[in-house]
C-alpha cells in the first residue's frame, strides 16, 4: 500500500525562452525587400555572366559536325540487335581511329580523335556515324575517311569470322573423306565374297551413304557461309554521304549569352539571399529606435558623401539628393530652437534675433559609420545658424577631422564651406568659427560645466574662452568610442542626437552609443537616419510596452 501523505513537490519550472516565429508572410515580405535592396548586385552578377557567355562563344566556337548514314548488311545466321551493337563496337576500336588518323595525315591521338566521333543506330540496319572538327571542311573530310577505313575494317572482322567457320567445316569434309575411301573399299570387299557377306556389305554401304550425306551438308553450309558474308560485305554501302549538320550562330550566342545572363542573376540573388540571413545590420527605421530607445524623426533615403575617393573614382562620390540634407538640418535646428525658446519668423526678425540674450544653446551630432554626411550637416546647420544672425562655434570632436576638412579651423585659411558662406553673406552675419582641440579629441572638455557655474574653469585656455563667450550657439560633431565614456562629451552639450546610416550598424553598436550618452547625463531626444530604403515601411517608432504606457511617444 503506497502512503499518499508522503509525495515530492515538482520543482518549477522556468519558462522556455521561446517567442513566437517569425511570420511567413513577414519574412517573404523581408527577403523581397533584400532582392530589392541588392537589385545592383544582381545585376552587375548577370552582367558579368552575360559577358562570360559571350566570351565562351568567342573563345571557343562551337565544333562543326558531319554525319553520315550506312545501310549495315549482316549475315542471316546473326541477330540483327546484337550484330548493330557489334559494329558500333566496331566503330569504337582504335585500330579503326589509327587507320583513319594515317589517312588524314593527322597527328593526334587515337583516343582524342575517338572523343569526337559517335554513332547512333537508327534502325537495325542503319548506323549514323558523326564526327566533329572545328570547321565544317575538316568534319566532312574525317567523317568520309573514317567511313571508309570502318567498313574496310568490318568487312575484314566479317570475313575472318567466317573463315574460321570455313575452315572448320573443310577440315571437318576432309577428315570424312578418307573415311569414306574406307568405307568403299570395305563394300567392295564384302560385295566380291557373295552371298555370305551381303548383310555386312549392305551395312557398309548404308554407313558411307549417311557419311557422304553429311559431306553435301557440310559443303552446302560452307558454300552458305562464305555466301553470306561476302553478300553482308557487299551490301552495305553508304546511304547518306557525310553532310554538315545545320546550325545557327546567332542562335548559339544568343543561347550562351541567355544562359550565363541566368547563371549570373541566380547568383546574384543567391549572394543577396545569403547576405539578408546572415547580415546583423539594422536597416529599418523601427529597429534603429529600438535599439537607441528614441524614436526617427528624420529620416531621407540618400546617404551623403562618402570617403573621398582619389584618382580615376573621383567621379563616384556620392552626394545628397534633392533636399535630403536640409530635411536633416531642419530636424537637427529644432533641437537649437528649442533650447534658445525663439522660432525665426522670416528676414525680417533676423536681425531682432540676433543677439546673445538667453541661455546659449547647443546639441552634439555623433556619427555613427558615417562621418563625412554627418560634418556635412553640422556646416549647412551652421551656414543657416549663422544666416539667422547667430554666432556658432564649430567644435570638431571626430576622429578623422571631418568637419576641419569643410571649414579650416581657428587661425588657419577660410575653406569652401558654401552653405556657411552662403547665409551669412545674406544679411552680413559672421561665418561660423570652428575650433578642434589638440591631443585626444575624444577627451577634450569644453567650457559648458564653467559657464554655468559660478566659479572659473581652470582648465580652459584663454583662446576657448573668448571663442565660447562670444557664440550663440554651440554645434558639436562626435564619434563615440564603445571603450571610452561620453563623459567629456556633457561639457560641451547638453543634448545629443544620433545619425545613423541604414544597413552599416549593428544594434549592439547602437545600444552601446545610447547607454554612453545617457550614463553621461546628456539628452538623446530622437535619432535620425540617413540611407532609408524605400522599402523601409515602418514609422520609426519604438514599440508600445504595455507596463509603459509612455513607450513609443515622440517624447
Amino acid at each position: 500500500m503506497i502512503d499518499v501523505s508522503w509525495r515530492i513537490e515538482d520543482e518549477p519550472r522556468d519558462d522556455e525562452p521561446t517567442g513566437a516565429p517569425r511570420p511567413l508572410l513577414g519574412t517573404w515580405h523581408y527577403l523581397k525587400n533584400s532582392l530589392r535592396r541588392g537589385w545592383r548586385t544582381c545585376a552587375v552578377l548577370a552582367l558579368v555572366g552575360a559577358e562570360l557567355g559571350l566570351a565562351m562563344v568567342l573563345l571557343f566556337p562551337p565544333a562543326s559536325t558531319a554525319t553520315a548514314k550506312v545501310l549495315m548488311a549482316h549475315p542471316a545466321n546473326l541477330d540483327g540487335q546484337s550484330a548493330m551493337a557489334t559494329d558500333v563496337s566496331f566503330l569504337n576500336t582504335r585500330e579503326v581511329a589509327a587507320r583513319t588518323l594515317r589517312t588524314l595525315h593527322l597527328q593526334v591521338p587515337a583516343d582524342a580523335f575517338l572523343s569526337t566521333v559517335s554513332a547512333e543506330p537508327l534502325t537495325a540496319q542503319v548506323l549514323a556515324i558523326s564526327v566533329s572538327a572545328p570547321d565544317d571542311r575538316t568534319a566532312t573530310a574525317r567523317t568520309n575517311a573514317l567511313t571508309v577505313q570502318y567498313l574496310a575494317f568490318r568487312a575484314e572482322q566479317l570475313r575472318s569470322l567466317s573463315k574460321g567457320l570455313i575452315e572448320g567445316y573443310q577440315a571437318r569434309i576432309d577428315a570424312l573423306r578418307p573415311e569414306v575411301a574406307d568405307l568403299s573399299a570395305e563394300y567392295a570387299e564384302a560385295s566380291a565374297k557373295g552371298a555370305a557377306e551381303q548383310n555386312r556389305a549392305a551395312d557398309v554401304l548404308t554407313r558411307r551413304s549417311q557419311i557422304n550425306a553429311h559431306i553435301v551438308e557440310m559443303q552446302a553450309a560452307l558454300e552458305d557461309a562464305s555466301l553470306s558474308t561476302d553478300a553482308a560485305i557487299a551490301s552495305t554501302h553508304v546511304i547518306d554521304p557525310a553532310t554538315v549538320q545545320g546550325r545557327s550562330p546567332a542562335r548559339h550566342l544568343v543561347l550562351s549569352v541567355a544562359s550565363g545572363l541566368i547563371a549570373g542573376t541566380g547568383l546574384g540573388m543567391g549572394f543577396v539571399l545569403f547576405r539578408a540571413f546572415t547580415s546583423t545590420v539594422v536597416r529599418r527605421r523601427q529597429d534603429v529606435a529600438e535599439a537607441l530607445g528614441v524614436p526617427v524623426r528624420f529620416s531621407v533615403a540618400s546617404r551623403g558623401p562618402g570617403e573621398r575617393r582619389r584618382g580615376p573614382l573621383r567621379f563616384l562620390r556620392r552626394t545628397w539628393r534633392g533636399g535630403d540634407l536640409w530635411t536633416l538640418v531642419h530636424g537637427l535646428s529644432s533641437t537649437v530652437w528649442s533650447q534658445r525658446g525663439a522660432t525665426p519668423a522670416g528676414a525680417a526678425g533676423r536681425h531682432a534675433a540676433s543677439g546673445s540674450e538667453g541661455r546659449r544653446a547647443g546639441v552634439a551630432l555623433v556619427a555613427i559609420d558615417n562621418t563625412r554626411a554627418a560634418a556635412e550637416v553640422v556646416a549647412a546647420l551652421a551656414g543657416l545658424l549663422a544666416g539667422y544672425g547667430r554666432a556658432v562655434l564649430l567644435v570638431d570632436l571626430s576622429l578623422s577631422g571631418a568637419l576641419v576638412d569643410r571649414l579650416p579651423a581657428q587661425g588657419g585659411d577660410r575653406g569652401d564651406l558654401e552653405a556657411a558662406d552662403g547665409m551669412a553673406s545674406e544679411v552680413g552675419g559672421a561665418a561660423p568659427t570652428v575650433f578642434r582641440p589638440a591631443g585626444s579629441v575624444s577627451l577634450a572638455r569644453g567650457l559648458r560645466e564653467a559657464t554655468d557655474s559660478a566659479g572659473g574653469d581652470p582648465r580652459s585656455d584663454t583662446e576657448l574662452r573668448e571663442m565660447w563667450d562670444a557664440v550663440d550657439v554651440v554645434l558639436v560633431l562626435a564619434d563615440i568610442d564603445p571603450g571610452l565614456d561620453a563623459e567629456s562629451l556633457a561639457t560641451w552639450v547638453g543634448q545629443v542626437v544620433p545619425l545613423v546610416t541604414a544597413g552599416q550598424s549593428s544594434p549592439e553598436l547602437l545600444e552601446t552609443t545610447a547607454e554612453l550618452v545617457r550614463a553621461a547625463g546628456l539628452e538623446l531626444p530622437f535619432a535620425m537616419v540617413v540611407g532609408c530604403d524605400s522599402t523601409d515601411e515602418s514609422l520609426g517608432l519604438m514599440s508600445r510596452d504595455a507596463s509603459d504606457p509612455a513607450a513609443g511617444s515622440w517624447a
